[in-house]
């Protein structure tokens, strides 16, 4: 089945805003497999879910299930942002899920907790808010085992199942043997029937190799890249269309500064809203100051929207490396502008970037200082001639350091994963006691909230008799009562 053909894992949401879908997480949890990957699975779910607490789009949901001898569902569709301590209380639960037991797992387990899952949201979109986006679910299934056998049990339970609220279905196989699981052969098409798009992804069974799995999993927005656009002068006739993603998270997301309305510290655009960034100028890479950056980064890359042809696509990506490629051996940058949309009767506001190659067939956009923003300083040049013994001493502490031909960020840690576990927690605590208790100069708590009056059955069918005559005092509380 083709990209354009497939109704379920391109579906996208017609509303102005970015799509949310809940996520479901289904854990192979029987041995022996379990015992390998019970530590590390839990330890960089923790450390990804304090993340997600604080910075989810308001409204994403997570649930988790279990599957052994059969599936069970340990967290249902919960609201990830600011709920915190129910994560840990489910994290506690998977945690204690004992190694040992039965080895054998029930075929329809897996598809069982599949169908639960579609069910739980369906149920839950009837009694609640409907939305464009949240009838698609995306799940993902963590196993230890093999690949063919995950497919053959899920082709055999999902046949016959209603699949039209499945939006994307990932298999996250954890083994210490990644190279031969990527390249193990596709099942042939006597295996199994596949009536639904399978992820497929091998990783090794360690908490960083989770953790950027899940991280992306849980706080990209659900595999819906922002699309922008390359427009070149019309002399030139060359347009690129590409997706952007951004490779950090902010910052102020973690420190409770963001804005409710916009919780990734940018501008939210449905799949269909196009970025038009329009090149005015080349520029000389060496000759760019890193001070005049500021914001978040963006990787650009081509795009693989399902709205083009294949012969669009190709085309397109030609153009892409071919950009890439000229950019680079020219060490050369674009400067391209971008007219912030705004709603108000002033001019515009025009955002400009800068595009940047790099030995990857990936472009870097960053954020350009222009006139209005920019403070005079006054920096002075360097001396020629340096006072010998200073510079003796600093050369002789730059060589006691470790250098290293390139920064890897993935070998420097902030403690932020700990740091947001007890923050979030102690405002959690702080929160519950200002609202249920006020302390009293006695040194006594009392309740704030009074207690729900219980009524009797027959309590609303109550009448005044017939020679009871009531005073319009007594009338008024027996109205109130009523």
């Amino acid at each position: 089945m083709s990209r354009r053909e497939n109704p379920v894992r391109w579906k996208i949401s017609g509303s102005g805003t970015m799509s949310v879908y809940p996520h479901v997480l289904v854990v192979d949890v029987g041995p022996p497999g379990w015992a390998a990957v019970k530590s590390v699975l839990c330890e960089a779910l923790r450390n990804v879910l304090c993340l997600a607490a604080s910075a989810a789009h308001p409204g994403e949901r997570i649930s988790v299930y279990t599957v052994r001898d059969r599936h069970q569902c340990l967290l249902p569709l919960l609201e990830m942002r600011g709920n915190l301590c129910r994560l840990q209380r489910c994290l506690s639960e998977l945690q204690a899920i004992a190694l040992e037991g039965s080895g054998a797992v029930r075929v329809p387990s897996l598809s069982l907790a599949v169908l639960d899952a579609l069910q739980q949201n369906r149920q839950r979109m009837q009694h609640g808010s409907s939305g464009a986006a949240g009838g698609f679910v995306e799940v993902t299934i963590v196993s230890t085992r093999p690949r063919c056998d995950l497919l053959h049990d899920l082709d055999r339970g999902l046949k016959e199942g209603d699949l039209s609220t499945l939006r994307r279905l990932l298999l996250l196989h954890v083994s210490c043997d990644v190279e031969e699981n990527r390249l193990e052969p596709e099942m042939s098409p006597d295996q199994g029937a596949h009536v639904y798009d399978i992820d497929f992804h091998a990783i090794l069974p360690d908490v960083l190799s989770l953790e950027i799995f899940l991280k992306s999993w849980l706080l990209e927005s659900n595999g819906e890249k922002e699309k922008c656009q390359l427009i070149f002068p019309a002399g030139a006739q060359l347009e690129i269309m590409c997706d952007m993603s951004r490779p950090l998270l902010d910052p102020g997301l973690l420190h409770g500064a963001e804005d409710e309305m916009c919780p990734r510290g940018q501008v939210l655009t449905s799949a269909r809203v196009t970025q038009e960034y329009r090149v005015i100028r080349a520029v000389s890479s060496p000759g760019v100051c890193g001070s005049m950056f500021y914001g978040l980064p963006a990787i650009l890359t081509p795009t693989a929207c399902w709205e083009l042809d294949w012969e669009q696509l190709e085309a397109n990506q030609d153009n892409f490396h071919a950009l890439c490629h000229s950019l680079q051996s020219q060490q050369l940058s674009l400067v391209a502008s971008s007219v912030l949309r705004d709603s108000s009767c002033a001019p515009p506001v025009m955002s400009h970037v800068l595009v940047s190659a790099s030995a990857s067939a990936a472009l870097l956009l960053r954020t350009i200082a222009v006139r209005e923003l920019i403070l005079l300083t006054r920096v002075p040049t360097l001396p020629a001639a340096m006072a010998q013994h200073a510079l003796h001493r600093v050369q002789d502490a730059l060589g006691r350091l470790e250098a290293e031909p390139v920064y890897n960020p993935l070998q420097i840690s902030s403690n932020l994963y700990r740091h947001l576990q007890v923050a979030q927690s102690s405002r959690r605590q702080n929160s519950l006691g200002r609202g249920r208790q006020v302390v009293h100069p006695s040194g006594r708590a009392r309740a704030t909230i009074a207690p729900l009056q219980f009524k009797g059955p027959g309590l609303n069918m109550r009448r005044c008799g017939e020679n009871d005559i009531p005073s319009p005092k007594r009338r008024l509380l027996c109205d109130k009562e009523d």
